[in-house]
């Protein structure tokens, strides 16, 4: 027997007594309970009683191979195949209740499935899922400031909390969500995550998740294979990694999540203030959990404050990159045994997830001790200091994370489908912490590959890291003859000492000039004084080399597994512009 959506190898007849015929949907297209089947006569059997009374003898479903990974946004074919022998029925809905029609390969409202196939060693086909739920409305009046946003229609028919919101450039470059409906009372008002601003009549587009839950029944005395149970850390069932089945129902379950986005930044994460006013220009690479993007190129700018000027130390590596995450620290510290809690200051704290976070990663905040790391404590004794015999020993050791024996909390979040793993235990930091420490939220850095993927689930490569500096430029104010000071028009991105000139009447055979000192600089014009006479005339447009106010670091990133974006992670891949570039502040009067 052949369908256009599938194919089985061959059929057979069934030998079950017409009496004893069960399915796993009445007439009504209500599902039987797990465990449980419909007679012929419309009542309800339990599957062991079945068997006790009528045997099997039907074969069994060995296995059923579906991709459950989170689908595209817009939409996937996905191949089925089903191994073994007997008779089965397929059935998938969706979160608004639409079951698949096999024939037509679309969700419709009306109950349908593919029924009572024979199966004969293999069984496969298709199913075509949709787009994300995706709905439009006009905005009613512009959006100048804050969060909320007045629509033409009623919010409750054309979006849902947790819905992404995009429509102009700012939002659909950031991950903006629905966050409320009816706001203020205003059926026709909804509050967005971040404040964003919108022009009047603008189109805007809601775009929700989506859940298909597949049920794979074995029918006419089939079974399943035995069922082999997997669970997740937090000892829930894991329905798509566990195999077979004790009843005749089999179910698996496939979200289709939002895209989620990626934003490659630059900052200074000590926020050091040589660096103060640097602004990046983000790039944001748009991608679905589960996947992988193969390379793609990216480039984005980066600028210096006012007054202030980059010079490029190296090329960066993905070790220069990172993210971090924000953690809560508990109400008080704990005191290992042997520890010098006389300056009502602690090694240990208790925090409130620690899942992702690793030794070495860096912590940061208000009342963190500088230069915080990760790390397991140890108390080490030495005997015999000085002598030949000199021996060390570890009296206490304490590791630096610790579930305390509870299991993890995983969740997900019934509008984005992200899952999030919460795990409460403590927290051992290389150095001690002040009690100002106790409820503080804090920051906690990964760099590099392996801790960016311990942090956010996400394995990322880049290769081909360049950083260019924009070159700057400016016009020689007054004629200068044989002389070492230069009047300018603008000094911007000029550093002292570090960058040299060239121009027109600079003579190129020999070495450039290098700028020596900058003075009456206060964010415009300025006077230089350069390491060699020159003589240069008004108007005359000069190069600077060596520094500059803007950079450009470009590559190729691949993402070869996409997580989610996670509510501790703000979503950004981040260039610590520390690891590769001085920054100075050349202001003076």
């Amino acid at each position: 027997m052949s369908y256009h959506y599938g194919s089985s190898s061959s059929s057979s007849s069934s030998s079950t007594p017409p009496n004893a015929r069960q399915s796993t949907v009445n007439a009504q297209g209500l599902i039987a309970p797990d465990g449980y089947h419909y007679m012929p006569d419309g009542t309800l059997m339990s599957d062991i009683e079945h068997a006790r009374l009528y045997g099997g003898g039907g074969g069994t479903i060995e296995l059923f191979n579906l991709d459950t990974t989170n689908l595209k946004a817009s939409g996937e074919k996905r191949r089925f195949t089903i191994t073994g022998n007997g008779t089965f029925s397929l059935m998938i809905k969706n979160e608004s209740d639409q079951h698949y029609n096999f024939i037509t390969n679309k969700f419709q409202a009306a109950n349908t499935r593919l029924a009572n196939v024979k199966l004969r060693n293999t069984y496969s086909g298709n199913i075509s899922f949709p787009v994300a739920p995706t709905t439009t409305d006009v905005v009613n009046g512009a959006v100048t400031s804050g969060v909320k946003v007045v629509m033409d229609n009623n919010v409750a028919t054309k979006m849902e909390v947790g819905d992404r919101v995009t429509g102009n450039a700012a939002l659909n470059a950031a991950n903006v969500t629905v966050v409320e409906l009816s706001t203020d009372s205003n059926a026709k008002k909804f509050s967005m995550s971040e404040a964003i601003a919108i022009a009047d009549d603008a189109v805007l587009s809601f775009t929700g998740s989506d859940q298909y839950d597949v049920f794979l029944f074995a029918e006419e005395g089939t079974k399943h294979a035995n069922y082999s149970e997997a669970r997740f850390a937090d000892d829930s069932i894991d329905i798509n990694s566990s195999i077979g089945s004790d009843s005749l129902l089999l179910r698996k379950v496939i979200y289709q999540a939002l895209d989620v986005r990626l934003t490659l930044s630059a900052i200074s994460p000590s926020s050091a203030t040589l660096f103060s006013g640097t602004a990046a220009t983000p790039q944001v690479i748009t991608t679905n959990t589960g996947k992988n993007t193969g390379k793609i190129p990216f480039s984005f700018s980066v600028s210096a404050g006012s007054t202030h000027s980059f010079k490029i130390d190296k090329i960066p590596t993905i070790s220069d990159v990172m993210i971090f995450v924000t953690r809560n620290i508990g109400s008080s510290p704990i005191a290992i045994e042997g520890e010098d809690v006389s300056g009502s200051t602690n090694f240990r704290w208790p925090i409130d997830n620690i899942d992702g976070l690793t030794v070495g990663m860096v912590a940061s905040g208000g009342n963190v001790t500088a230069g915080t790391i990760i790390s397991p404590y140890e108390q080490v004794i030495t005997e015999l200091e000085g002598t030949a015999q000199e021996r060390k020993f570890v009296k206490v050791r304490v590791e630096a994370l610790d579930t305390l024996g509870a299991k993890p909390t995983i969740t997900i979040n019934t509008a984005t489908k992200a899952l999030t793993t919460v795990q409460t235990g403590n927290i051992v930091f290389n150095k001690q912490q002040a009690a100002a420490l106790a409820s503080d939220e804090i920051k906690i850095y990964g760099y590099g590959p392996d801790t960016i993927k311990a942090l956010s689930g996400w394995e990322i490569e880049l290769s081909d890291i360049a950083v260019t500096l924009t070159k700057p430029t400016a016009l020689v104010a007054t004629t200068t003859v044989n002389s070492t000071t230069v009047d300018i028009d603008d000094g911007d991105g000029i550093m002292d000492d570090v960058s040299t000139v060239s121009s027109i009447n600079i003579d190129s055979s020999v070495a450039e000039p290098t700028v020596t000192n900058i003075a009456s600089y206060t964010g415009s014009t300025a006077t230089l004084t350069l390491s060699s006479a020159q003589s240069l005339e008004a108007g005359e447009t000069l190069t600077f080399n060596g520094a500059g106010r803007t950079i450009t670091i470009s590559g190729n990133i691949e993402v070869k597994n996409a997580g989610a974006v996670r509510s501790d992670w703000d979503g950004r891949l981040i260039f610590d512009l520390e690891k590769f570039i001085t920054a100075t502040n050349e202001y003076s009067e």
